[in-house]
């Protein structure tokens, strides 16, 4: 390989790396109509990072909210989900990718909770800990459900930026087992056989377990 040749490779390999990736939405996000959220992701070969801006929209214009970042793994793509309230506050919340585990079955995000007073999002920091996550409405929580040989649900809350968790179910090899946690303790609520059409059954309420 010529020398030029080589040049030519590598500064094919770095524009591939540094590839950007864009998302911008003003229909779902918080408040339709209301509210804009531009995100971009800059890619590179040991990690990715993600801005995004927020607006408010003020007469026929757009005024600025909000500007930050943060860091996610190295070249994972870049989707964004705003149509949900995580919180149930009557203000759609944001979910921004960051990986995956389990053979891509959980999905790893970071959540931006919309704080009103503030007018702006909350990065809760250990978020992307957590799979898979959605509202209960039954409990009036947020839930992660996680894949690994069995299955488990996580009823969480959000406590200032981060999520708590009060209490889960486990299911694998037909047998259900209920906790409750406090202060990182569990306490065996329940555990008893349990039978399921669905593999990958998960469950609104731990006591009483239901699915």
């Amino acid at each position: 390989m010529t020398r030029t040749l080589f040049l030519l490779c590598l500064i094919s390999q770095w524009f591939c790396s540094q590839k950007t990736e864009y998302f911008s939405d003003s229909k779902t996000v918080i408040k339709p109509n209301q509210y804009k959220l531009n995100v971009s992701q800059k890619n590179n070969k040991t990690e990715s990072v993600v801005n995004f801006e927020l607006f408010k929209k003020t007469g026929k214009n757009w005024a600025k909210l909000q500007t930050a970042n943060f860091k996610k793994e190295a070249d994972f793509g870049l989707f964004v989900f705003t149509d949900e309230d995580l919180n149930n506050d009557g203000y759609n919340d944001v979910k921004i990718s960051f990986s995956q585990a389990g053979r891509g079955s959980n999905e790893l995000n970071k959540l931006l909770i919309f704080n009103p007073k503030t007018q702006k999002l909350i990065e809760i920091i250990n978020s992307q800990d957590y799979p898979n996550l959605h509202y209960n409405s039954k409990r009036n929580c947020v839930n992660s459900y996680s894949f690994s040989g069995g299955n488990s649900t996580y009823f969480l809350k959000i406590n200032n930026n981060r999520l708590q968790e009060f209490a889960r179910v486990d299911f694998a090899n037909d047998s259900v087992s209920s906790y409750k946690i406090s202060h990182e303790e569990e306490i065996l609520i329940q555990k008893k056989p349990y039978k399921s059409n669905d593999a990958a059954v998960f469950f609104s309420g731990f006591d009483p377990i239901e699915e």
